[in-house]
């Protein structure tokens, strides 16, 4: 049957296919590279390729495993053909180890044996604290003595096994192993600063307390609601605002896309510089909420310019506490001393100081202003001084510009500069079942003269899906059960070719 010669060749060939595509070269990023302690294993090696066998990788987990039982030292060995084939030996190897957090955090005493045969390179990479026992050029020496034989015959398991054992007998030696217990000394002293950070905390905190309390005794209580709005109110709505943005976004990136591995960065020791950030923060709007009290208070200028020299006596004090404090004191006493120039008494016909009334004791200002000038008071565009000659026969009113005049236009009913900027109101509310009306319109706070702009639909109401179960726990593929123990590296160590 030679006709049936071609059509064997043909199914060998098909047979072939799925085991060349089994075997093809995976070039790993430093994720994709298997942790041998994400399971929570006592391994200490990642042969992903199969490299080592496994009787290499059992006697090189035997070795690294009583190393580190002797001298707390922690070495991870990671065999591969290939990885990013944009990246060079030494990113990679060193991104891998800061990643896993090889060796114990602190100590920093950590090593990374990195072999891709492929490229027919390693890299040693060495902890902070291991850069002293084992530099560069003996991990070179190691390297070139035990592995590279090795490895141009293809034995990568006893060439690694041979290096290992030398840097473990090496670490072993009774002056180094005394060494590298004064590394776990200092983890030690490191790791437990708790007491100390729970110390700082507190007199933070003892500290926040009686200002917290000071500003309080120079915040005068203001019966009933108020319809003014003052610049100081502002900047704490703006503020929380922006800080509700700022936090609805990390939270959103977190969840989304970059994920919650930021939190790691955050020690212990990071915690009272945290609490001090979010005191100082806190301080500076108590500060201004004190402020916007006394100017809801107070509606004479000279009254409230007198408060808040008051507060900014002691709101000096606060700045140890609050940085940003002192910009605001600052800010505040340039203001306060642009409103004492008002204050100097003009003079009457008689070439007399006249003298002021004090808007706290006349709020409505008669007979002297008009109910226009006084709903333009009301409304924070003006602030009108009043003087009166001695005699009370003369009278002089100031206009001075409020904190908003830019929000208001002139009436062109009562001619009064009363007429607000664009707001909708509500005429019908939207229900499940209907549109809403709505109208939006500039209105006079004197004379109640409109103008309309334009009617406004509001859409129905709409009821949820009650999709309560989206919040899936996907994304749960970090190697955060990585059981290393935290350590880093500066880029120590050495690599070589075959």
């Amino acid at each position: 049957m030679p006709n049936l010669k071609p059509l064997r060749i043909i199914l060998f060939i098909l047979l072939l296919l799925p085991a060349q595509l089994c075997i093809a070269q995976k070039h790993y990023t430093v994720k994709q590279i298997p942790d041998p302690k994400a399971t929570g294993g006592p391994g200490y090696v990642s042969n992903p390729d199969a490299v080592l066998s496994e009787s290499d990788v059992a006697w090189l987990n035997q070795i690294i495993a009583r190393l580190e039982e002797q001298t707390n030292v922690q070495i991870a060995v990671v065999a591969v053909n290939d990885f990013d084939e944009h990246a060079e030996v030494f990113d990679f190897a060193l991104q891998l180890f800061r990643t896993w957090g090889i060796g114990k955090a602190h100590a920093d005493n950590g090593l990374l044996l990195f072999v891709a045969t492929n490229r027919r390179e390693y890299r040693f990479i060495t902890g902070y604290g291991l850069e002293g026992l084992l530099p560069d050029a003996a991990l070179k020496k190691i390297g070139d003595n035990y592995m590279v034989p090795a490895f141009k015959e293809g034995a990568y398991g006893s060439g690694i096994t041979n290096a290992l054992t030398a840097i473990a007998d090496y670490l072993s030696q009774e002056g180094n192993k005394n060494e590298l217990d004064q590394l776990m000394l200092k983890q030690k002293h490191v790791e437990k600063p708790w007491m100390e950070t729970i110390g700082i905390c507190v007199l933070i905190i003892l500290a926040a307390i009686p200002i917290l309390r000071s500003t309080k005794k120079h915040m005068p209580f203001v019966a009933g609601k108020t319809n003014r709005t003052n610049g100081y109110d502002k900047v704490i709505t703006v503020g929380c605002g922006g800080l509700f943005i700022i936090g609805f976004v990390l939270v959103f990136l977190s969840a989304f896309t970059i994920g919650f591995g930021w939190l790691k960065i955050i020690t212990l020791a990071a915690v009272p510089y945290i609490l001090y950030g979010l005191i100082a923060v806190g301080l500076f709007f108590r500060y201004y909420a004190a402020l916007g009290a006394n100017r809801n208070f107070y509606k004479d200028d000279e009254n409230f310019a007198n408060a808040v020299q008051q507060l900014n006596k002691v709101a000096w004090w606060y700045g140890i506490l609050s940085p940003l404090i002192l910009i605001g004191i600052f800010i505040e006493e340039i203001r306060r001393r642009n409103i004492v120039k008002r204050f100097k008494a003009p003079l009457d016909t008689r070439k007399q100081p006249m003298l002021r009334i004090n808007r706290d004791n006349n709020k409505d200002g008669k007979p002297y202003i008009t109910s226009g000038q006084l709903a333009e008071e009301n409304a924070g565009v003006y602030i009108y001084d009043i003087w009166v000659s001695a005699d009370g026969k003369e009278n002089k009113v100031i206009a001075n510009q409020g904190d908003n005049f830019d929000d208001f236009t002139d009436c062109p009913q009562c001619k009064f500069k009363t007429l607000c900027k664009p707001k909708t109101i509500t005429l019908v509310n939207a229900t499940y079942s209907r549109e809403g009306k709505g109208k939006e319109v500039r209105r006079c706070d004197n004379c109640n003269y409109e103008e309309l702009i334009k009617m406004v639909v509001f859409p129905m109401l709409t009821k949820s899906s009650g999709s309560s179960g989206s919040s899936s726990s996907g994304s749960g593929s970090s190697s955060s059960s990585s059981s290393w123990g935290g350590g880093s590296s500066g880029g120590g160590g050495a690599g070589g070719k075959w």
